[in-house]
Parts: C-alpha cells; structure tokens; sequence
C-alpha cells in the first residue's frame, strides 16, 4: 500500500510506482469499462486478453479491498466488474470453462495452472497457457495464476445465474 506522504493528494510512492486510488471509483471505473465492453462489435474483445486482462487485475484489488473492509460479512467477488458472456468477447475453445473437474499442475519456470484434461497430449491450462508435457509435475491445492482461478469462478457464477 502507497504512504499517504501528504505532499500528494494522490498517494504517489515513488519508490514502488504505485497510486492509491479509492476502492469506489475504481469500482465505477472497471463497471463502466464493462459496460463499454458490451457496446462493442461482437466478437472485437479476446477473451483475457486486450485491456481485459490488466482490467481483470484492478477488480482483483477491488474484491481484495472489499474483503478486508467486510471481513467474515465479505460475499465474495463482484461479478459486475468481471469477465461475461457478451458478444463483444470473443472465448477461447471450448470456453468459458464448464466446471468440471481440474488438476493443479506446477511448470517449472512459469508457476501453477489449472489443467482441465490431465490427458491432452500438449497440455493447455484454463488461462490459455501451454506446456510441453514433461515440464508439469501435478501439485496440490490452487495454482498461482489467478486467471486460472478466476475461470472456474466465472463458470460457477454463469451456472448460477442461468438457473434464476
């Protein structure tokens, strides 16, 4: 977190490159962003990629701020700010991941993924990112990349509001 030095309204700390920025606006920012998103020619935005990925990880900061100011109240992520099913994405194969069942797999070099099919023969890991087979090693728990995490959760979310 930027020092508040008081020679800056804006929390500028030089010394990491970083801004405090209130967790409300940037909340309206990513939402306006989304909506933007919606307007656009079907099939113009990637899918975790374009701006929607660094957008992705500004409404990463803004669940993590709402689950410190929550605490045990705190609900989980806002889905507004997140990745849809608009037309103006355009979804990888087979994409938005189904929820079923995924491996955890470490690649040396490049941290943890999630892997939906332990059996492909070029594995490729729910954020798109792909291996050769010999550099995974299956691991325990959640991976580290958080677009792995966040497909999952888009998936549950998109289940979730189909059955409404």
């Amino acid at each position: 977190m930027p020092k508040n030095t008081g020679d800056d309204p804006y929390g500028y700390d030089r010394k990491t490159d970083t801004v405090r920025v209130n967790r409300h606006d940037l909340a309206r920012l990513l939402l306006e962003f989304r909506s933007l998103a919606e307007r656009q020619e079907p099939q113009s935005w990637t899918h975790m990629n374009d701006y929607d990925l660094s957008f992705e990880r500004l409404a990463d900061a803004v669940d993590a701020g709402r689950r410190v100011f929550y605490g045990r109240d705190y609900k989980g992520p806002d889905y507004r700010m997140r990745c849809n099913l608009s037309p103006a994405y355009e979804w990888p194969e087979h994409a938005p991941y189904d929820g079923g069942e995924v491996t955890t797999v470490r690649v040396v070099g490049h941290g943890s993924h999630y892997l939906p099919d332990p059996t492909d023969d070029w594995p490729k890991a729910l954020c798109g990112f792909s291996w050769a087979p010999e550099e995974g090693v299956p691991t325990a728990g959640e991976p580290s990349c958080p677009e792995c995490r966040r497909e999952p959760l888009l998936a549950k979310f998109l289940r979730s509001s189909e059955q409404r």
